[in-house]
């Protein structure tokens, strides 16, 4: 998903969203926004206060970060952490490729708290290859639309944050096909369909009762929470990296009309699809 919109954001770099229900919100780690940035000289971000942790990995070359009065460079292989609530601003003096992530979670402030009294907010260990990779796994799932459960996103994002401390190794299993992800990559590719249960039941050859049992123990929502979670998703982006209608980008997502899409966005993202385009990332 290109991202157009922000100064010194270079072509080819891509954001995505994720709109969180509420038991994932309740009890795991959880990405609200992240992206895989090429940046030249001139993107810079000052900002006062977000309900979020900023964490980054420097692919390439150099972020300068101003947090709490200190200084810091950040260069290739470093992780930067950051709590937002607290004001920060980094740029970078000439070029700079990362991939970033807004998380939240259970303790998560704590965790970053401690972590970064101990070590600063860019971060210099053994285990930051390891993190890298788990950092690129979940931006590679958001690039290509692949479901993922709610519980696993959880777990890789707490073993990045416990890995900044040299006592955790994380361990990956890769996921199975199951009917579940089948199901959900079905609906992730055909969102301005019919998306009934009925009909998903039917790709997948299952009832709508195992289905939904399936579905609820994997990504711990029912289908069609999933469902509208998925268009929420795809209407933020849309939301932010075009200039179509409202009204357009309702039909895209799956909405016979714009006042039920601006209803159900509002609703579930808690402001109008006009004030979340309006409201700058940075």
């Amino acid at each position: 998903m290109l991202c157009q919109n922000e100064t010194g954001v270079l072509p080819g770099s891509e954001l995505f969203f994720s709109t969180i229900g509420s038991t994932t919100r309740r009890l795991f780690y959880y990405i609200n926004s992240c992206g895989h940035y090429y940046c030249e000289r001139g993107y810079k971000i000052r900002r006062g206060s977000i309900e979020n942790l900023l964490l980054m990995y420097i692919e390439s070359g150099t972020m300068h970060v101003e947090y709490e009065g200190r200084s810091y460079d950040a260069h290739a292989g470093d992780i930067i952490l950051m709590d937002c609530t607290l004001p920060q601003y980094y740029d970078t003096p000439d070029y700079v490729e990362f991939f970033w992530m807004h998380i939240l979670g259970v303790n998560s402030f704590e965790l970053c708290d401690h972590l970064t009294r101990a070590r600063g907010v860019v971060h210099r260990t053994v285990n930051n290859e390891k993190n890298a990779v788990m950092i690129r796994h979940l931006l590679s799932e958001y690039k290509n639309e692949q479901p993922f459960s709610d519980s696993d996103h959880s777990r890789i994002l707490h073993a990045i944050l416990c890995n900044l401390m040299p006592d955790a190794i994380p361990q990956e299993n890769a996921p199975v096909d199951t009917p579940a992800r089948q199901t959900a990559k079905f609906i992730e590719s055909h969102l301005n369909e019919d998306l009934s249960l009925q009909r998903l039941s039917q790709i997948v050859n299952l009832s709508p009762s195992h289905l939904i049992r399936l579905f609820q123990q994997e990504f711990q929502h029912s289908p069609h929470e999933y469902v509208i979670l998925a268009r929420m998703n795809h209407a933020k982006y849309l939301l932010k990296t075009t200039s179509k209608p409202i009204k357009a980008i309702a039909r895209e997502v799956g909405y016979r009309t714009e006042s039920s899409f601006t209803n159900a966005f509002t609703e579930k993202v808690g402001i109008s699809p006009r004030r979340f385009r309006e409201v700058p990332l940075g």
